[in-house]
């Protein structure tokens, strides 16, 4: 290999493993002997910019066998891809803080909802100022967007940067689909706005956002290869359909009526494969699971909140029935039975479930909560409210005696819904019956709901609610 002038510092791959680099270009030794990216550090995104003709990096076309989720190529697109990664680089700062923020977002979101390839981003961030690509650039802010925690009520600093970034992430969305510019890093970033601001509240925003991205997603055809073959681009495609559907289906059960943004647009038949043997971009030979696979087999914390997706979908469907043709108790008592035996499974799956099961939990308190709502007191319908309130009751204590070892940037949002509604009837019931137990399980509750507020803005919101009921009366 020929090589040329050296690079004033060592390449991004050696430094991050602390490996010495002999600096060649257009790609040092150890990197060219590994057969890896091997990239160097801009010495600004202006400069990148100016010498994108003559840079003298190894550019690797990362698409080169073709992206089937991807139509960011067209070369009529490259202002576009400056234009945001510009504002990518005003916002976060360079590549060692876009580091820095994408660290944060894979050691807590990602536990919960694996939707991007750590390896394969971390691949393409060495190039980001180099070789701008408009779709990866808001992927990334993105993530700087979904870290983000609450603003304090006076802390006005903290509330500029919270609105002002998510007014720019939103732009740059519009931007991009303004120009006719589409990808499965596009649908990934758009993944992760509707997560904020289902999390923080902004519940029309929310529900709007859900519609563009499920159409978003369609656009690509990602709906379509759900099912189609085992390489780890389909599964890739896989998990960011199961998100889209997961969000879609707990935005249903939130506001308590409407249709899902994903019906008719396709359900995965598979569950999603271990989000460690994909993340390392090992495909085993052997076939997925099936979605009928039975609550007692043992499978992953992404995979077991797909199935209480599931099982939610079929809640969602059972109420919307209801509405013409009348509530079937058989039905309910059966999707009852179902969404009890999974929340069984969360401790006895982990000491800890928190994070990786945080999502799980949340959506299947929240079915359950929404079926006792919509349901007639019968006996059987009273036993398994009771069932609902010890399972939710025994979560809370656990979580709330270890709270300080948990991280709060790493829980789902999923969570303050169905908790809020446990509280609001542990409270009323409190009121009927004068029973301290009542009062003590409603205390635990919006504790550990309060600790959600530090995280996501929504559970603010159900405690004001919840403040607002309590307060009506003597405590």
């Amino acid at each position: 290999m020929a090589m040329k002038r050296s690079a004033p510092k060592s390449c991004i791959p050696c430094r991050d493993r602390k490996r010495k680099c002999d600096r060649a270009t257009p790609s040092c030794s150890l990197c060219y002997r590994l057969g890896r990216v091997c990239g160097y550090p801009p010495i600004s995104p202006s400069r990148s910019r100016a010498s994108s003709e003559t840079s003298n990096l190894h550019q690797v076309n990362l698409h080169q066998n073709g992206d089937p989720f991807s139509n960011t190529d067209d070369p009529s697109n490259r202002d576009i891809h400056h234009v945001i990664t510009d504002r990518l680089s005003k916002a976060v700062g360079n590549i060692s803080e876009i580091r820095a923020v994408s660290k944060i977002y894979f050691s807590t979101i990602h536990h919960w909802l694996p939707v991007i390839s750590e390896s394969l981003f971390y691949e393409r961030l060495c190039m980001i100022f180099l070789r701008p690509r408009a779709d990866h650039s808001l992927l990334c802010m993105g993530m700087a967007l979904i870290n983000l925690t609450p603003p304090a009520p006076d802390d006005f600093a903290q509330k500029e940067l919270f609105e002002s970034l998510y007014t720019l992430v939103k732009t740059s969305v519009a931007i991009l689909e303004a120009a006719d510019l589409n990808s499965i890093e596009v649908v990934q970033a758009r993944l992760l706005v509707t997560l904020f601001e289902v999390g923080h509240g902004l519940s029309t925003a929310g529900y709007i956002s859900m519609a563009a991205l499920a159409r978003a997603a369609a656009t690509l055809g990602i709906n379509e290869t759900i099912n189609a073959s085992s390489s780890p681009k389909c599964e890739e495609g896989l998990r960011v359909w199961w998100g889209i559907v997961m969000l879609d289906r707990f935005i249903t059960i939130e506001r308590g009526s409407g249709l899902c943004a994903t019906e008719g647009l396709g359900s995965p038949q598979h569950l999603p494969r271990d989000s460690n043997v994909w993340d390392q971009k090992i495909i085993d030979s052997l076939d997925p699971l099936p979605m009928s696979t039975p609550s007692s087999v043992r499978v992953g914390p992404f995979a077991r909140q797909a199935q209480i997706s599931h099982v939610t979908n079929l809640l969602i469907n059972h109420l919307r029935a209801a509405t013409t043709l009348g509530l079937d108790s058989e039905e309910s008592d059966q999707l009852a039975r179902t969404l009890l035996s999974f929340s069984m499974l969360f401790p006895e799956e982990t000491p800890q479930p928190w994070p990786r099961y945080c999502g799980a939990i949340g959506m299947c308190y929240s079915s359950l909560m929404m079926l006792h709502k919509s349901r007639l007191p019968s006996p059987l319908s009273t036993e398994f409210l009771e069932l609902t309130f010890n399972r939710m009751s025994s979560v809370s204590c656990k979580f709330n005696a270890r709270i300080d070892q948990v991280d709060v940037r790493a829980i789902s949002p999923f969570p303050p819904h169905s908790l809020h509604l446990v509280a609001l009837v542990q409270d009323e019931l409190w009121r009927e019956t004068w029973d301290p137990k009542r009062k003590e399980d409603r205390e635990e509750f919006i504790r550990m709901l309060r600790f959600f507020g530090r995280r996501w803005g929504n559970a603010g919101k159900y405690m004001a609610t919840l403040e607002k009921q309590i307060n009506d009366i003597p405590a």
